[in-house]
């Protein structure tokens, strides 16, 4: 009987923990957006664009998971790290960068947008699937790491975007903090 009970205090404390880290990644893709927004030359349709046809690529065409994770289990054998990292955007990333200072050429901006989207929510799609959960606990569990998996990913892809953008990740981080502690304030004053 102990056990179930501190089985439900521990789900109980991911689930607290799943509502902070939620105000955090709402708050930090707000401020996202408010930075990309204020680039020059980055248009958010195209990233808008990139999101919407990765799903409806997976929804209409093809369930790229198996394929998307054997490409991750290639370059991470642990299967923490490729939930964590993903790896086509660190080679994106990599590529845009590298490639035109040795090769004396050019990328176009919004292919690189579009394509750090579609890996960005592929790799979303990949990792929501792969640790989902049926029961209860497992729903909560499910919550707390893709919450903490999203901040992560999120954070990886505004250094993708830094590599082409002058975006100012410190910013980003502070603000969202600011604003998640704002939006937990507000939240448990309501509460309680």
């Amino acid at each position: 009987m102990s056990d179930i009970r501190n089985n439900y205090i521990v789900t109980l404390l991911k689930f607290v923990f799943f509502l902070l880290l939620f105000c955090l990644l709402s708050e930090l893709i707000k401020e996202f957006w408010r930075e990309i927004r204020a680039q020059d030359g980055f248009k958010t349709s195209i990233l808008y664009i990139s999101v919407l046809s990765s799903f409806a690529f997976y929804t209409f065409v093809a369930d790229l998971n198996g394929f998307y994770g054997n490409i991750q289990k290639f370059f991470f054998r642990s299967s923490f790290v490729s939930f964590l990292i993903p790896a086509i955007i660190i080679i994106l990333g990599l590529g845009y960068f590298l490639l035109p200072r040795i090769f004396s050429f050019s990328f176009d901006k919004n292919t690189f947008v579009f394509l750090g989207g579609f890996v960005l929510a592929s790799h979303l799609n990949y990792i929501a699937q792969e640790i989902k959960g049926y029961t209860f606990n497992t729903f909560i569990n499910y919550l707390f790491v893709f919450s903490i998996l999203c901040i992560i990913n999120l954070l990886l892809f505004i250094v993708y975007l830094k590599i082409a953008f002058n975006i100012h990740m410190g910013e980003i981080i502070v603000g969202g903090v600011k604003g998640s502690v704002m939006l937990i304030n507000s939240l448990f004053s309501k509460m309680f």
